[in-house]
């Protein structure tokens, strides 16, 4: 058994569940059921680290191989190994400030949004802070974290700044300039009580762990869909019939305070009892029936008979490929329906010139004027027109910025003419028809709906992260040759993505007879309530 003082823990553990931080540190955790990082987390990973080094880089005159105990107090210290009796942690820099330093850490992702408020200094001028007139905090809570963790042990080494603040470099930028080419500084007074109290907690967890008990038990949340722990954890809810299986975030206490803890107690739960529940991750009307679909395997309920997403003469299915935050390079379309005069294959607009740069406006533009020149046509046969996609929040992302960061191409379209085809009738979202017409009581993803009805992917391994590793692959981001074999998977990989959304419109316009209606379960609910009743003891 470790020793009282031997058990650190690092800045991410105040940020992470409960559960996960028990399994971490449990001598009999089956470790040989974790899984590794996803193609997707290795290359944001990767990504991180280059940035980092090349943030780093920027500051030559850092000291490194700086320790507490050398007496010596730099400007800036690089990359040291801090400990305290409870905490491990290397902040990427520490800055000389008010008496003491302050923590700094450089991440991968945006850390500014348009606005007003944040409180910036130039990455090559540190000590320089001021309110940025054109932008405030994009919110990262464990990042927060992460800088209360430092600044705590900084304090309880006696190096703290009397100005509780920490800062993050990001990457990205917009217009109003570059993340990575300033330090963002957060004040970490309001979030350190909070910190105190998530750190507290969970090394209790880890300490009764590593000493045989179990002070944390499984349930669903969102950080489990990259969890290494997941495969552990889903085997035992799954078995249990767990209620977090359905519902989320605070509705999960309120079952549970409702005597509700399983799916099972769920369907055997008069309505009346489940209306009165304030629920908000899932509609009280619909809690019983998605809790049946889940216990007898069905994945969609119709809500009536003939479920129908809305049509048009002509069809145009639409798919994005983007990578992380640098941009769009592929848009592609599957055009169906009337015959208007073109190409009615897939069809690919694409760069292949790498993330950002011009290459990906003028697949944007190239794009954009076949999706116009479509609707004119129909505008002109008096035929009704509508594109599709998938959840158009992915898509729209990037309809709207690119425009914004690329106005000076020729044939770019305006934010106006986008938020006008965007708020039109034309624009579809398949996953917001689907989820209107079904009741879902699992994933919404693409890759789970479009196989009930009958569709198939190609390629092995469909999914956005792999396919963006596909893509530096396509490239050449990785000091490698492009892989032409990789532009073709990219390719055929969209392809399906359109041809999925297709096959899912189709499938619902005839009936989706497969799968049973809420009518049905309801009627199965009912009779089975009123069998008990008849058999309850008088």
């Amino acid at each position: 058994m470790n020793s009282p003082t031997a058990l650190r823990l690092g800045p991410a553990a105040a940020g992470r569940c409960r559960r996960r931080v028990h399994l971490d540190h449990a001598p009999g955790a089956p470790k040989q059921q974790r899984t590794g990082p996803d193609v997707g987390v290795k290359m944001r990973l990767a990504d991180m680290q280059l940035h980092a080094a090349d943030v780093l880089a920027g500051f030559p005159a850092a000291a490194t191989g700086w320790s507490p105990k050398s007496g010596e107090r730099p400007a800036i210290v690089l990359g040291p190994t801090l400990r305290t009796p409870t905490r491990i942690g290397t902040p990427d820099l520490l800055i000389a400030a008010d008496g003491g330093y302050l923590p700094v850490i450089v991440r991968g992702h945006r850390t500014l949004d348009p606005g007003s408020g944040a409180l910036t200094s130039p990455v090559d001028d540190p000590d320089t802070a001021t309110v940025d007139a054109k932008r405030r905090l994009r919110k990262h809570p464990l990042d927060v974290l992460q800088l209360a963790h430092l600044y705590t042990m900084l304090t309880e080494l006696g190096l703290a700044s009397s100005t509780a603040r920490g800062g993050v470099i990001g990457r990205g930028g917009g217009p109003d300039g570059d993340d990575g080419s300033v330090i963002v500084w957060h004040d970490l007074a309001a979030a350190l009580p909070d910190y105190a109290e998530r750190f507290a907690d969970r090394w209790a967890v880890a300490r009764a762990a590593e000493d045989g008990g179990e002070l944390a038990f499984p349930s669903r949340i969102a950080e489990c869909r990259r969890c290494p722990w997941w495969p552990v954890c889903s085997a035992e809810l799954e078995a249990s019939h767990d209620i977090s299986l359905l519902a989320a975030g605070s509705d999960v206490q309120l079952l549970h305070d409702a005597g509700m803890t399983t799916l099972d107690d769920l369907v055997a739960a008069p309505q009346s009892e489940l209306d009165a529940l304030q629920l908000t991750s899932v509609p009280p009307t619909e809690a019983r029936i998605r809790a049946k679909a889940r216990l007898d395997g069905v994945p969609l309920v119709r809500r009536r008979n003939d479920p129908a997403a809305r049509r048009a003469d002509v069809e145009l299915d639409v798919d994005m490929e983007s990578y992380l935050d640098a941009g769009a390079y592929l848009w592609g379309t599957l055009l169906s329906g009337a015959d208007i005069g073109f190409d009615r294959d897939y069809q690919a607009f694409v760069s292949w010139d790498g993330l950002p740069g011009p290459g990906e406006a003028d697949a944007f533009v190239r794009f954009w004027q076949f999706l116009t020149e479509v609707r004119t046509a129909c505008a002109a046969r008096g035929l009704s027109f509508a594109a599709y996609c998938w959840s158009r929040a992915a898509e729209e992302r990037w309809l709207y910025s690119t425009p914004r960061r690329f106005p000076e191409t020729v044939g770019m379209p305006t934010v106006e003419e986008i938020t006008a085809y965007c708020t039109s009738p034309q624009w579809i979202d398949l996953y917001a028809e689907v989820k209107r017409q079904f009741v879902v009581p699992g994933s919404m993803r693409l890759k789970a709906i479009a196989p009930i009805a009958g569709f198939a992917w190609r390629d092995a391994e469909p999914g956005g992260e792999n396919s963006m590793a596909w893509y530096r692959a396509a490239v050449g981001a990785d000091g490698l040759p492009p892989d032409p074999a990789m532009r073709q998977r990219v390719l055929e990989y969209n392809e399906d993505d359109v041809r999925a959304t297709a096959a899912i419109r189709a499938w619902m316009s005839d009936g989706a007879a497969a799968v049973p209606t809420v009518a049905e379960l309801t009627a199965q609910l009912d009779g089975t309530a009123s069998r008990d009743a008849a058999t309850a003891d008088p």
